[in-house]
């Protein structure tokens, strides 16, 4: 019952971590294994819902560090303008979004997911993942920097379609 009622989320959450639909699987069993032996360390105090999201974000994290190589270590200037076309990203899906997020090299996924989906700063990624915090910030302005490209060829793309290009 407990794996019916959350694998929604469980799913949601280690998509936005995964690069693949079968490393979002692999996430999910990995996590509801790590929730199902820690069900005894609960506190019935706290709402069950945070806990469990925190214990599948770390689970996702967890399983980068395991199998993913070493991160990109590149400690690129920070842009100090990253353009910004709200418009566009209105006409996509959460699943366009989804898939984009998935496309980002696993550095840059996992940063981008950690800092702006789950709000952790650029000093506890830095902790958490073992890198400094300069490779965390460019690692997420390479990720946005990525996805705002792809957004804007997709962008073009559908514009292009709907004015007879194609």
């Amino acid at each position: 019952m407990l794996y019916e009622t959350y694998f929604g989320l469980a799913k949601r959450i280690c998509a936005r971590y995964a690069g693949s639909s079968e490393e979002t699987e692999e996430m999910i069993n990995d996590g509801f294994l790590k929730i199902f032996t820690k069900l005894d360390q609960y506190d019935f105090n706290q709402p069950f819902e945070a806990w469990f999201r925190t214990l599948i974000t770390r689970n996702s994290i967890d399983y980068y560090r395991k199998y993913k190589n070493k991160f990109e270590k590149d400690d690129l200037e920070l842009h100090p303008h990253l353009e910004q076309n709200t418009y566009i990203i209105d006409e996509l899906s959460a699943d366009d979004i989804l898939s984009l997020v998935q496309k980002l090299p696993p550095a840059y996924r996992v940063v981008f997911s950690m800092y702006v989906i789950e709000g952790y700063s650029h000093a506890e990624i830095a902790q958490i993942l073992n890198i400094n915090e300069g490779t965390s910030r460019s690692n997420l302005v390479k990720a946005r920097l990525k996805l705002q490209d792809w957004v804007k060829k997709l962008h073009n793309e559908v514009n292009h379609k709907d004015n007879g290009f194609f």
